[in-house]
């Protein structure tokens, strides 16, 4: 049996951005805009789209992120974004629920 957390309590919202990427985690950089996360920065959503200088961003619900360093345990962990556009566990910082992690693809499913 397979477990699907698709689309769960998913929102998202547009963004002005400069430089967000398809697929990688964002921070606010300033009134409306933002900007990839460089190592350690807290982390808003996860870039869905880039079209003409705009990010579609979800901003809750369940997404699937990539991890470097230790994986994260399932359960609530303290993640920060790793500067290369996932997550990494971290030891201060805000408390991430991770219900999926899949160690040899070094990805994790998290709540935003």
């Amino acid at each position: 049996m397979n477990v699907s957390f698709e689309e769960i309590g998913h929102i998202s919202a547009t963004f002005a951005t400069d430089s967000a990427q398809v697929g990688t985690l964002c921070k606010m950089a300033e009134n409306g805009k933002v900007a990839p996360c460089e190592a350690g920065n807290a982390f808003c959503g996860k870039v869905e789209s880039v079209r003409k200088g705009f990010a579609g961003v979800q901003l809750h619900g369940f997404a699937e992120v990539a991890f470097t360093g230790s994986a994260p345990k399932v359960g609530y962990q303290i993640l920060v974004a790793d500067g290369n556009g996932g997550v990494k566990v971290h030891t201060a910082g805000k408390s991430y629920l991770v219900v999926s992690v899949d160690d040899s693809a070094k990805t994790a499913i998290i709540e935003l």
